[in-house]
């Protein structure tokens, strides 16, 4: 079992190893507001971060709208301020109605702004209309290919439906943006060992350790992993178990379960 976000309610960031495991989740609805975007991750395979607080759910982005397009954060259109204030309100209250009209107000002054798409995603993503949400990210994606955080969604969502070896690419093109981000590797660990690819799930969690030593789920699915093995390496198991715990990560019967076992 290995813990991860969805674009449904549950987020998960977990990886499945035992049967039936028990996924840990937690209802994800809020914004992330991380460079600007408003989409919450989707579900994932993952258990909640728990050192991750979510945003208010007023929150604003956290790029000015009209501000120069670094390439990596992105902007919404100039003069669009009315429009990102009347956008985030609505999503606050969860009217993806309104939220969706004001992000399509924008594109229609700018067509091509990869920021407005990352967020009209959000708004599809949120009224559930997972199919709309992909078509809005692969075009923030297509206009901004170094949004690394609409390559995070694309995978998150290609995870949701199942589609691995999309998820995967997504996910690796999130890294090539940003290779510093811890999650992105959690992500990435979680696709391929459900592909059966042990030895590549292994290795991109001990990068997302190596780069956030406090990073709970990390130390979670390490110790899935371990548990996985034959024979399992049980003492490797608890001490990244033991750190999870003691990160905030909730504890689990089926690894203590694993974990007692002679």
């Amino acid at each position: 079992m290995f813990k991860q976000t969805t674009p449904s309610d549950k987020a998960k960031q977990v990886i499945s190893l035992f049967p039936n495991p028990r996924i840990i989740t937690r209802m994800k609805v809020l914004p992330l507001c991380i460079l600007g975007l408003l989409f919450s991750c989707p579900r994932f395979m993952q258990a909640a971060d728990p050192s991750a607080k979510a945003p208010a759910a007023s929150s604003q982005p956290a790029i000015t709208p009209g501000a120069a397009d670094d390439k990596v954060k992105g902007s919404l259109p100039a003069d669009t301020k009315v429009l990102a204030n009347r956008a985030a309100t609505a999503f606050s209250k969860r009217d993806w109605a309104g939220a969706r009209r004001a992000y399509r107000e924008m594109l229609a002054l700018e067509p091509e702004n990869a920021l407005a798409w990352a967020n009209l995603g959000a708004v599809e993503q949120q009224a559930k209309d997972r199919a709309a949400a992909i078509d809005c990210f692969e075009a923030s994606v297509h206009f901004n290919p170094q949004l690394q955080q609409s390559w995070i969604a694309l995978g998150l969502l290609y995870s949701d439906q199942g589609d691995r070896y999309r998820a995967i690419s997504s996910f690796s093109r999130a890294i090539h943006e940003d290779p510093t981000d811890a999650k992105g590797h959690n992500y990435l660990a979680i696709e391929v060992k459900a592909l059966g690819w042990n030895d590549a799930a292994i290795a991109e969690l001990q990068r997302a350790i190596e780069l956030n030593p406090d990073y709970g789920l990390a130390h979670f699915n390490m110790a899935a992993m371990y548990l996985d093995q034959k024979p399992p390496a049980r003492i490797l198991a608890k001490k990244h178990y033991d750190k999870a715990i003691e990160l905030g990560v909730e504890k689990d019967e089926v690894i203590e379960r694993k974990l007692s076992e002679k």
